[in-house]
């Protein structure tokens, strides 16, 4: 076996990706592959580029997608997103391929690197088959990361999805898929079976308590289900997309895209990929190919409006076709349909919602009415547990909550908790309106109390499989905060007041939180413990989010006697307390790879030349999200706020330069706000972020110590990394 500068060399790794060397040379490879990044994302291209790389002619949407990434900036065309299955395919002609993507991939990776090897954090799993059957048994082969070579048996957790789920990852989604058994070579193995209703699934591995994860970067690894034939199922692709939703954005554009190439037929792939550009690309090129967009829709229109017997996924495929492209006479033709021919479809129903939401709340004014005509629609939705139920029983009960119909509350409360995915995050927002109305005063004690033991408990379902059982506990207990404080109110106001404040209390333990002091101050001021209640003032006058004359007022108002001695005491060590709860959930880590970006002038400057020596906040957004741009105002007050003591906020945009941009940053006030262009998308790489807004704080020697920030918690953060 041939080696070139401590690397395998290309042939070496065409024969690894395609499981063609001898056993001692796949061992070495493997070996080489745990601590080098550049090699071991070779080998996953290459085994992209057989499973994947088309054969025959190019699709007529080639053109259009290498248009289009031109356009965004890319400047390498590589074949991993046209997928065709060609069968009995030689191995002489998989080869070839996949030498072919290696000469490519050494011009693009064969450069030097002085780049931190990414090797001690990720390990290389392998699964058998790759794309296996739904209910198939799965082999799984890991080659451990550092962090996880010193264990006998390690855990495989996987989050595994059925054609039914709905977007994003939230609530009880993950499970103990295998447990991997260490073989005489060091690697482990195991393996498991996948349920029968299962299309996609995501896993990680661990060390047996859960301590250590290998998540490979926060990217996970991806099992994606086939027919017989070995094409990847429709459902499987669309769970994929799902799933990457809030992950990253870029791969869900490629997952669509692979959509549309396997399924060129169906209109809800090009649905789904007319939304995705438009996301990803931004709205300019998203314009751009829209003409092709509604040729092809034209093209569909013609071939299937006068056909009769077409699927439900066919008719809704085509109304969002036609809704996507803002063709207002087909989407009126497409609706009309699918309401004559599937009354009893989910979408319907939720539009029959939508409609009585207009014509009884927003015309008439009318809730009983409203509530009335809505019965018998969920009578039938309800059945079908598809993922919209939701959205309907969230729209019931937010009319519920506006019209102060404690009866509809009573019937619209049980269905929401049944209907959605269970979020205990969401149980102090709900509890706390419930607690308005004396009659539903015990169903909202009841939801909080049900919502804080779960988080107590900890199930490992609700662990995310980038997190380790420690981060999760601090989340848990971040997210139980605001629940025990509004339950702490309730028994308070409902006369228990040793039962509250023992419940304040163990709020107040669980993690730095200014509202949740601010609460307890308030109960200590209303019992008459004055000391009490300025000792924890002090508290939120000590955090940097906090107004800075808040400490004073409430001195003023509290207690206008109490000398400054013993009041700036206090404030010191709510301080010393503030900083050590901070840093308790710092995960220091340096950057990987280029970050290089652009400035508003045309400069290119690297994000260390702009963050050396300085505590900096780095801030992923982008002007076609509109959490990212109400958030301008804040990062600019906090850029503001800590100018004197040399910290700085970066603002890392996704789109160029622009005057919309321009117009953007002066209407949020945040005109002065350090703002580049991640032209290359390489920083955002570097970060492993994909959806924004996200934000990170620096440490002054450009390490990451705290990742994906809360907005509110970016002050303190900052002020804990000050000297």
């Amino acid at each position: 076996m041939s080696w070139s500068f401590s690397h395998p060399n290309t042939d070496t790794l065409v024969g690894f990706a395609s499981h063609s060397l001898s056993s001692p040379d796949e061992r070495q490879v493997a070996q080489h592959l745990e601590s080098c990044t550049q090699c071991r994302d070779t080998v996953i291209v290459l085994r992209a580029v057989n499973d994947d790389v088309p054969h025959g002619q190019p699709p007529e949407e080639l053109l259009e997608r290498i248009l289009a990434s031109r356009a965004a900036g890319r400047r390498a065309i590589l074949p991993v997103d046209d997928v065709t299955v060609t069968r009995n395919r030689r191995p002489v002609a998989r080869l070839a391929g996949l030498a072919t993507a290696a000469a490519l991939l050494a011009v693009i990776l064969g450069r030097g690197s002085h780049e931190v090897s990414a090797g001690e954090r990720t390990g290389y799993l392998r699964l058998d088959p790759a794309r296996p059957l739904p209910g198939a048994p799965v082999r799984a082969t890991y080659t451990p990361s550092a962090f996880l070579q010193g264990f006998d048996s390690l855990v495989l957790r996987a989050r595994f999805r059925r054609p039914n789920d709905d977007a994003y990852n939230r609530g009880p989604m993950q499970q103990r898929a295998a447990v991997l058994h260490r073989s005489s070579g060091g690697v482990f193995a195991g393996e498991f079976r996948l349920p029968d209703s299962a299309v996609f699934a995501v896993l990680a591995v661990e060390s047996p308590v859960g301590d250590v994860v290998d998540d490979n970067d926060e990217r996970l690894w991806e099992l994606v289900t086939a027919d017989p034939a070995g094409r990847l199922l429709f459902e499987a692709l669309v769970q994929k997309q799902r799933d990457l939703m809030g992950r990253n954005w870029e791969e869900g554009l490629k997952t669509v895209r692979t959509l549309t190439t396997l399924y060129p037929d169906e209109p809800e792939a090009w649905s789904l990929l007319s939304v995705y550009e438009r996301w990803v690309l931004g709205d300019r090129i998203a314009d751009s190919l829209l003409t092709t967009h509604r040729r092809r829709f034209a093209a569909f229109h013609r071939r299937l409006a006068e056909q009769g017997s077409l699927p439900a996924a066919t008719v809704s495929g085509m109304l969002s076709y036609a809704i996507q492209i803002d063709d207002s006479v087909a989407s009126h033709f497409w609706l009309s349909r699918l309401e004559r021919e599937f009354p009893d479809d989910p979408d319907v129903l939720f539009r029959r919602e939508n409609r009585l939401l207009r014509e009884y709340i927003t015309q008439r004014k009318d809730s009983r009415g409203y509530f009335a005509e809505l019965e018998p629609v969920w009578a039938r939705a309800e059945p079908s547990g598809a993922r919209i139920l939701w959205l309907f029983a969230q729209n019931a009960l937010g009319q519920a909550r506006a019209a102060n119909d404690t009866a509809a509350l009573r019937i619209w409360i049980p269905r929401v908790r049944r209907v959605q995915r269970r979020e205990p995050v969401m149980a102090a927002y709900y509890g706390k309106w419930l607690l308005q109305y004396p009659t539903l005063r015990r169903v909202g004690m009841e939801w909080l109390r049900d919502e804080a033991r779960l988080l107590a408990q900890g199930p490992d379902a609700y662990r995310p499989l980038t997190a380790n059982t420690a981060e999760q506990r601090v989340t848990n207990r971040a997210a139980a905060q605001p629940i025990l404080a509004e339950l702490a109110n309730a028994l308070i106001e409902d006369g228990d007041t040793a039962g509250g404040l023992d419940t304040l209390r163990l709020a107040a333990s669980y993690g730095w939180s200014p509202v949740v002091f601010r609460r307890v101050a308030e109960t200590w001021a209303a019992l008459g413990d004055t000391t009490q209640s300025l000792r924890t003032y002090a508290k939120v006058a000590a955090d940097p989010g906090s107004a800075p004359g808040f400490g004073d007022s409430i001195r003023a108002v509290t207690a206008p006697h109490l000398s400054n001695t013993r009041w700036n005491s206090w404030l010191s060590d709510a301080k010393g307390e503030m900083r050590a709860a901070v840093l308790e959930s710092a995960a220091p880590r340096s950057l990987n790879g280029p970050t290089r970006l652009l400035s508003s002038t045309g400069e290119t400057r690297r994000l260390n030349d702009l963050t050396q020596g300085h505590v900096t906040v780095v801030a992923f957004w982008s002007p076609s999200c509109w959490f990212s741009v109400n958030d301008l105002g804040a990062l600019q007050s906090i850029a503001n706020q800590f100018s004197s003591s040399g910290a700085r906020v970066v603002a890392i945009v996704d789109h160029p330069f622009s005057d919309e941009l321009r117009r953007i940053l002066k209407e949020k006030h945040a005109e002065d706000l350090p703002v580049f262009y991640d032209y290359r998308s390489d920083t955002k790489r570097a970060f492993v972020t994909f959806a924004w807004p996200d934000y990170y704080v620096l440490d002054a020697t450009g390490k990451v110590v705290f990742s994906h920030s809360k907005l509110d918690a970016i002050p303190r953060q900052i002020a804990a990394l000050l000297p």
